[in-house]
């Protein structure tokens, strides 16, 4: 069996076997893994300033533990921040979404009204040819409606019929910020109990690219999600002020599709554009979107990013777009949340494994 696995080619295999089997392990309990991974990047996030006020606590002296302290301060100001969100920003997101709806029908009347002379232009002109199209749109609505409905009636059956599910969902809200807490204390000590499984003999090699994997890493989660925030609270303000609808709420989502690259202009915008042209086809307020969207770009390619993310993260927008499309394709939500973070550290080991694969017996062509 040594002699075996001696075998480059066997070994190869054998690690090819054991990552597909860790993957489709993970995929089968991802359900339960979402919110521990949740509270893992909280805590990540988190530490660099649990660690800073670790050190101002332990200055001032108290009874308390100076990791316990500044755990205790954090949570406390997450707290207030929550708060403050309850406080002033649901209310208006509410008010948008219910004026939003209020206004549907109106929205929708007046979008007939514009839709229905152009029809009857065109069938006079082209007859044919417009019945055909309104048969095929109204073919595809039928065929393809029931399909994009019956996930979300599903899942949403499935969340109020089933007490098990809705206990489900209730403790993993509430399993989060417990996980966290724990995760933020002991933080510190994982992560050195973690660096001593190393065999000292590969331990600065190892140490070297966990480094870089962290920096990687420090980029994604806090400088992008800073960026992403700083984003979404210009659009929100500055949405709601040009009066497009529920432009708080959509405002943020789009400053968060700037997690991804080319996300927010090739689906944000002509979200922003259609909601305000069904509320108001002024062409003003549209140009005033499209400038206010290229400004804010501009400054976030040339100010933000460079400042915040920098080059650290390493990857090529078409690699970010293919992690995220894989993640989620292959595990959901759970897939896109550690897409990005796990392509940013395994891109460390890729010129390592690309100098390996060159200086190889296989790619110079020697006999093993």
């Amino acid at each position: 069996m040594r002699e075996l696995f001696r075998n480059p080619w066997v070994r190869l295999a054998a690690t090819i076997a054991g990552v597909v089997l860790v993957v489709r392990a993970l995929g089968d309990v991802r359900e339960v893994l979402t919110p521990f991974v949740i509270a893992f990047a909280l805590a990540y996030f988190l530490n660099p300033l649990v660690t800073a006020m670790e050190r101002m606590v332990s200055r001032g002296g108290g009874r308390l533990h100076p990791r316990t302290a500044a755990v205790v301060l954090i949570a406390l100001l997450v707290v207030f921040v929550l708060v403050c969100v309850v406080v002033f920003v649901l209310p208006a997101v509410y008010h948008q979404v219910s004026e939003a709806v209020r206004r549907l029908p109106d929205w929708l009347r007046a979008l007939r009204g514009r839709l229905e002379p152009l029809y009857q232009r065109l069938n006079l002109r082209y007859p044919e040819q417009t019945e055909e199209v309104r048969q095929r749109v109204m073919a595809a609505l039928h065929e393809r409606l029931p399909g994009l409905v019956a996930p979300m009636t599903h899942a949403a059956t499935r969340a109020f019929t089933s007490l098990l599910a809705l206990v489900l969902a209730v403790l993993h809200l509430l399993v989060i910020p417990v996980f966290t807490l724990y995760l933020l204390h002991d933080m510190n000590r994982i992560q050195h109990a973690l660096s001593e499984l190393v065999p000292p003999r590969h331990r600065p090699y190892v140490y070297s690219r966990m480094s870089r994997v962290d920096d990687r890493l420090s980029a994604f989660a806090r400088g992008l999600v800073t960026m992403c925030l700083i984003m979404g609270s210009f659009y929100a303000v500055t949405f709601t002020l040009l009066g497009v609808p529920m432009g708080l709420l959509v405002g943020f989502v789009m400053g968060f599709f700037h997690m991804i690259p080319f996300m927010a202009g090739a689906v944000g915008l002509p979200i922003v554009l259609v909601l305000s042209w069904v509320d108001d086809q002024s062409p003003k307020r549209l140009i005033a979107i499209v400038a206010l969207f290229v400004v804010s770009n501009l400054a976030e390619h040339n100010v933000l990013s460079p400042r915040l993310v920098g080059q650290r993260i390493g990857l090529h927008p078409v690699v970010v777009i293919l992690a995220v499309l894989i993640g989620g394709t292959a595990f959901g939500f759970f897939g896109m949340l550690v897409a990005l973070p796990t392509t940013a550290a395994l891109s460390v080991f890729w010129p390592d494994l690309r100098e390996a694969y060159l200086h190889s017996a296989f790619y110079r062509g020697r006999a093993t």
